[in-house]
């Protein structure tokens, strides 16, 4: 009987001892929490344990160094994680992307601009604790930590993603976008103040119901006969220039959220980037036909009007398919031979967009070998008399009656196709000349493909033309400035001319 007791109370005691085991060592009780970081924060990320755990007993924080971003990636999917601390805004875009995380924010920048960023795991089962460390990493006492470890605190944070509401008090919203050579941008969310450059990106932006954000515009739009009809506070914005001759000190007062504007000249560029004005680049003058709806939603995406710039661009897009369904079965030996003529007609307009315009209504440019200007400036060329008479084109299109005028009564153009087939016309004029890198082109596109090839193409353009303008720029055109539209009469600046 005494041995049983023996063995009962050495059992009690084991157990006990075991149950003291694990309290003392295990401690069921503390909420364990995992967090990654880049190896070269260490020394600061302890220090950061250390403060956060004194201040929140019964929380454990393990913290995990990695040196490369496949380890990261590694320990990501190896086990439980809580925080998760990058020092390259691409791993963190990539983990949002992956589902990783739901939101990010940028809290410190480092040696050479070296930007660190911290999320919590979308998957983390320790959610207030996760976000009590980030408070603490973004208050007074964090940034201090930061400090003194050499690293400069982002006041206040910039958040990107779905920031939690417990973060918002520290944070400021800001997104990343990918302009059109590749650069990544950061602008704040909801961009609120607009400065555009480039009239065919003003036009764009006007289109997508964003006039509302513009603070300073390009030279050239305001000078627009009918914009000013159309939206009449074009002529109460400060004008800043045009890529080629920018007023950097304007623009400098207006404060904007983000400068839209051409990659030439690149040095206008480089300048926005040294005062720390984030600056979108969209090429319009060297887009193809088929790139500028990408364009379209690029700009959309930038001023927050997606939804209106995807509108915008599939209208483009289905407008272009429905011409080359017809005119891409015209073999290029029976296309006729289009010239542009602007100024005093030995002048002719070289972009991509007019070349493929052409192409797309069932013509050839006789001017397609020709190059613009390579160091920016408005994109046309000189060409002389002898070049017209080799090229001896079927159709001539012009941008002002008075072009044609000038044509058709100058002596030297009597031999050429389309002066002897009374084939000189004049392109239509909205807001810009429709064969402008704008959404007007794709209007362009119709109407040329109508004069080339009557045959197989017959548009109503007065419903088109109304339809365009109220279900993109809100405007109910009267009959009389539909009229004048289409017989080019509206009068705009163009540059070089």
């Amino acid at each position: 009987m005494n041995g049983r007791i023996v063995v009962v109370s050495l059992a009690v005691l084991m157990v006990l001892v075991l149950t003291a085991w694990v309290f003392v060592y295990l401690k069921p009780w503390v909420v364990r929490m995992v967090a990654l970081y880049p190896y070269t924060l260490s020394a600061t990320f302890e220090e950061l344990e250390r403060l956060f755990e004194r201040e929140n007993g019964g929380v454990d924080l393990e913290l995990k160094p990695y040196h490369v971003r496949e380890e990261l990636y590694t320990l990501l999917d190896e086990g439980e994680v809580d925080i998760v601390i990058a020092e390259d805004l691409s791993v963190m875009e990539m983990l949002s992307e992956n589902g990783y995380v739901n939101w990010y924010l940028e809290f410190a920048t480092g040696d050479g601009g070296t930007a660190y960023y911290i999320a919590v795991s979308r998957n983390s089962k320790h959610l207030e604790q996760a976000l009590a460390f980030t408070q603490l990493l973004l208050s007074e006492e964090g940034k201090d930590v930061l400090r003194e470890y050499g690293y400069e605190p982002v006041t206040p944070a910039m958040g990107f993603g779905d920031v939690p509401e417990e973060l918002r008090e520290y944070a400021l919203e800001f997104k990343s976008v990918i302009d059109w050579l590749g650069r990544r941008v950061i602008v704040p969310k909801p961009v609120k103040r607009v400065v555009s450059i480039v009239p065919m990106i003003t036009l764009s932006i006007l289109m997508m119901d964003g006039g509302d954000l513009l603070v300073g515009v390009d030279s050239v739009s305001p000078t627009s006969e009918l914009l000013t009809k159309v939206f009449p506070q074009i002529k109460n914005i400060p004008v800043a220039g045009a890529p080629w001759s920018v007023n950097i000190e304007l623009i400098l007062s207006l404060d904007p959220d983000v400068v839209l504007t051409t990659d030439r000249p690149m040095e206008v560029v480089k300048k926005f980037e040294e005062l720390e004005i984030p600056v979108v680049i969209v090429p319009m003058g060297r887009l193809h036909c088929d790139q500028l709806p990408e364009a379209i939603r690029l700009i959309g995406k930038v001023i927050d009007r997606e939804d209106k710039a995807e509108e915008l661009a599939s209208y483009c897009e289905e407008k272009m398919m429905a011409l080359m369904n017809v005119t891409s079965k015209i073999p290029r030996s029976e296309r006729a031979k289009v010239y542009i003529a602007i100024s005093d007609g030995l002048k002719t307009h070289i972009t991509y967009i007019s070349r493929d315009i052409v192409w797309i209504a069932g013509g050839v440019n006789v001017a397609e070998n020709l190059s613009g200007p390579a160091g920016g400036g408005p994109p046309m060329a000189a060409v002389s008399m002898e070049t017209v008479l080799t090229w001896n084109p079927d159709v001539i299109i012009t941008w002002d009656p008075k072009v044609k005028e000038l044509i058709l009564s100058d002596p030297r153009w009597a031999e050429v196709n389309a002066v002897k087939n009374n084939r000189v016309y004049v392109i239509p004029r909205g807001l810009r000349s429709w064969i402008t890198p704008e959404p007007e082109a794709f209007l362009g596109a119709m109407w040329l493909a109508e004069k080339l090839n009557p045959d197989a193409f017959s548009f109503n353009f007065e419903e088109e033309v109304k339809l365009f303008y109220h279900r993109f720029l809100g405007y109910e055109l009267s009959d009389e400035e539909l009229s004048r539209i289409l017989s080019g009469e509206y009068g705009v600046e163009i540059p070089g001319t």
